[in-house]
């Protein structure tokens, strides 16, 4: 027998029976993996821009081996840059020791907004061998295939989110197959991944798919400044009505040469991906107004419409430092000059009172000057504002990322400050493939120091897939409480906690 509930081990692999048939895993060291399982249909033809529809039962037994495609997205990364529709599918890490009892099961959704990223980029290894616990990591439709609508198209504006939602049916029916528990399910992401985790804490059709949530470095109120994504980019937010995305669909439609409207949706079945790929920008958010997401999701929130699960919520301490390096690396870096500029720009009228709260000689450098108000107008104020309103009706943990030491998700030039910028948590949890850390494409191995951070991260990560509280070193962490604001402090010194100053988000945290 193996790790997995009703597995068999045969000499070329492990075995699994799934409710659409059997799948041949492979024995890595201490885990098993099982790649690139469809957890729908391929939602190609008739059936792109249509709700993810079930796989149909196989016979015989299909390798799982191989991760799937990126879905389509526009991107210079040659590892993402597929053209292939069939790519709703997941992977899944199990421990390679045989459970004593059904173990937890975390989904991770990955980060890239809603139009980039790929889920077999992070290697979960970590986290199912020292927590032991079940990884299953997804890829979902993005950008123009994920996002666009029409009216009279069902499930118009959200399908990247809908297969977010199949792919946790797909778990509940078969996460006893691999030694999970279908009653224990944690799901977890970070940047788009972790709004995208919010968004589902208020969707009545996620109700009852996840028990515990982990939003890392977004939550449901993160909308994107402008510059935020490099000079001269406008702000971005995550949702809008769908009546602006059929406004958007209608545009784009008609670069696309699809101008008749009651055409339109068979005309644009019929591009090329290619062709499709370069709308992307009109379809950075997910619609609400739909059966997906009925209500804006940070409203639902204040509404207190959402599920009453145990909630992780975090942020990294300098997240825009790497927002900061980006635009360096593309010929535009911060400095004194321009500071001011890109202050306004950012913030408009409330510049003063920005540049008030965060004057200069604060900071060491113009970029930590800059990444300071963009990191608590990004991030920081929007997961205070939903820890508030998830305190009152369920528990919430807050954490910060503050190990400076981390290797940065983005590699920053030469004396670039060093910070906890974006995605910097990111290496601790995971083994992030083909991702660089140095200017000379290799990978620094982790400390002493930083591994024992990484042992600590995935203790606590896993003890809240396990429990519902996260601890580490033995000690469980505080929770979230409005009127005492504490989050656990992540650093090289492990047990810290941060007390968060309301005042910090006056400026930005107004409904």
């Amino acid at each position: 027998m193996t790790g997995c509930g009703v597995a068999a081990a045969g000499v070329s692999g492990p075995d699994v029976k799934l409710d659409s048939g059997w799948v041949r895993g492979v024995a890595d060291g201490d885990v098993l993996r099982f790649r690139g399982i469809r957890y729908a249909q391929p939602p190609v033809g008739t059936l792109r821009w249509r709700p993810p529809q079930p796989v149909p039962a196989w016979r015989g037994v299909v390798p799982a081996t191989t991760s799937g495609p990126a879905c389509p997205q526009a991107s210079d990364n040659p590892k993402e840059s597929s053209d292939a529709e069939d790519c709703l599918t997941l992977d899944v890490t199990v421990p390679g020791k045989p459970g004593a009892r059904p173990r937890p099961v975390l989904v991770w959704l990955h980060g890239g907004g809603f139009t980039a990223g790929r889920g077999s980029d992070y290697d979960p290894r970590r986290l199912a061998a020292q927590g032991d616990v079940v990884v299953v990591t997804v890829e979902f439709r993005l950008g123009v295939l994920g996002y666009l609508a029409l009216p009279g198209m069902p499930g118009g504006g959200a399908f990247g989110l809908q297969d977010q939602q199949a792919a946790l049916r797909w778990v509940r029916r078969n996460a006893a197959a691999f030694g999970g528990s279908a009653g224990n399910v944690t799901l977890f992401g970070e940047s788009g991944g972790g709004i995208a985790t919010c968004g589902h804490l208020t969707s009545p059709a996620s109700r009852g798919l996840f028990h515990k949530a982990i939003m890392q470095s977004g939550a449901c109120g993160t909308v994107l400044l402008p510059n935020s994504v490099g000079l001269g980019t406008p702000r971005f937010p995550f949702w809008r009505p769908l009546k602006e995305t059929y406004a958007a669909t209608r545009t784009a439609a008609g670069l696309a040469g699809c101008r008749e409207e009651a055409r339109m949706p068979a005309c644009l079945r019929a591009q090329p991906v290619k062709e499709l790929l370069k709308l992307t920008g009109y379809f950075t958010a997910a619609s609400y107004g739909g059966a997906t997401l009925p209500t804006a999701p940070d409203q639902a929130l204040r509404d207190g419409n959402f599920a009453r699960v145990p909630v992780l919520s975090g942020h990294t301490a300098k997240e825009a430092l790497a927002m900061a390096v980006a635009m360096s690396l593309l010929g535009t870096p911060v400095t004194d000059a321009n500071l001011p500029e890109l202050l306004r720009q950012g913030f408009g009228d409330q510049t003063d009172q920005v540049g008030r709260r965060y004057p200069r000689e604060r900071y060491g450098s113009a970029p930590e000057a800059w990444a300071a108000p963009y990191t608590d107008a990004i991030f920081a104020c929007p997961h205070v504002a939903a820890q508030d309103e998830l305190t009152k009706r369920t528990p919430v943990y807050a954490y910060v990322f503050g190990d400076d030491t981390a290797p940065p998700f983005i590699p920053a030039p030469p004396g670039f400050p060093a910070g906890a910028g974006h995605g910097a948590e990111l290496a601790y949890l995971f083994d992030v493939k083909d991702k660089p850390i140095d200017l000379d494409g290799w990978h620094v191995p982790l400390t002493a120091v930083q591994r024992q951070v990484a042992r600590d991260l995935v203790a606590a990560w896993t003890a809240f897939a396990w429990t519902g509280t996260p601890s580490s070193n033995g000690k469980a962490w505080p929770r979230w409480r409005a009127d005492q604001p504490v989050a656990h402090l992540i650093t090289e010194r492990p047990g810290s906690t941060a007390t968060v100053s309301p005042s910090r988000c006056e400026l930005f945290n107004r409904a």
